[in-house]
């Protein structure tokens, strides 16, 4: 299992399709989103020298090293995840 506390990587993984299993709520001001290892994301796209680069079968770290470098391309259905995402916060 895997505890994510970013909202915007939340809404990413949920954008790729990740595993997303629920969320602890234990403390409000850092809610804990949850995802199954493994994510099972088929495909990830990342922007590196200005090229367009395809990771087949990407594993937790490779997707967080990539959103953390600001390569990640996001999916078009990312601006919905995002919605997703701060409807499970503020519910």
């Amino acid at each position: 299992m895997y505890e994510v506390t970013d909202m915007y990587f939340v809404a990413s993984l949920i954008a790729y399709g990740a595993n997303y299993v629920g969320v602890d709520r234990a403390d409000k001001r850092n809610q804990k989103f949850i995802f199954k290892d493994p994510l099972e994301v088929s495909r990830i796209y990342t922007l590196k020298s200005g090229e367009i680069v395809e990771l087949d079968d990407p594993e937790f770290d490779d997707i967080k090293h990539a959103f953390d470098t600001v390569s990640l391309m996001c999916p078009p259905n990312y601006i919905e995840a995002l919605r997703r995402v701060k409807g499970i916060i503020h519910t």
